[in-house]
């Protein structure tokens, strides 16, 4: 996972330490909360690491703590 985060500019998506947005080159505030994303592993994008599937292709993230074996869970 990496911690990204978007530029209050232009909304291209940067890295979470960022000082200025490598697209439009607009500075970055220091406050700006990181945002974790994972990598799909059917299509390859990245989404949220919070999300229960990728928001491109539906595949379920295997790493979301109310899935197990590839189904939804009962929480407790």
């Amino acid at each position: 996972m990496h911690p990204i985060t978007f530029c209050v500019t232009c909304t291209e998506a940067i890295p979470a330490q960022a000082m200025a947005c490598f697209r439009c080159g607009e500075k970055q505030p220091g406050a700006e909360r990181a945002m974790r994303v994972v990598f799909c592993e059917k299509c390859g994008e990245d989404y949220p690491a919070r999300a229960m599937a990728c928001y491109h292709c539906g595949h379920l993230n295997p790493k979301h703590p109310y899935l197990h074996n590839g189904k939804i869970s009962k929480t407790e």
